[in-house]
């Protein structure tokens, strides 16, 4: 088990660094944040045809995220318009956290697709 302690130790001050901008910038509930992820990814993955598109899906799938995220609540609550705030370095950590988790939902949804509908 020793050399799970290694990789964690390169891999939480990463996971740290990334949770920042979700904290902050998240919906706060996971539940949320699961099933809009999870519906975008879903419907992403569905178009990709080839494998070698996958960074484009993920860069497509985090901006669908990003416009919902703004758009959510002057839908629901009737909210005025305003922008993220880009000039604030937690929100890239947000976005960050975003695109890793799309580049990894993508791949596995990509491979389970490809099992399921074999040509």
């Amino acid at each position: 088990m020793e050399i799970l302690d290694t990789v964690w130790g390169y891999l939480e001050p990463v996971w740290a660094w990334l949770r920042v901008g979700l904290d902050i910038h998240g919906p706060g509930n996971w539940t949320e944040l699961g099933i809009q992820m999870g519906v975008i990814a879903v419907v992403m993955a569905l178009m990709m045809q080839s494998f070698g598109a996958i960074l484009i899906f993920t860069v497509v799938g985090v901006i669908i995220h990003v416009v919902v995220d703004q758009v959510l609540p002057m839908v629901r609550d009737g909210a005025a318009f305003s922008m993220p705030p880009v000039a604030d370095m937690s929100y890239w950590q947000y976005v960050a956290f975003l695109a890793l988790a799309y580049f990894v939902g993508l791949i596995v949804l990509f491979l389970i697709k490809s099992i399921i509908f074999r040509r």
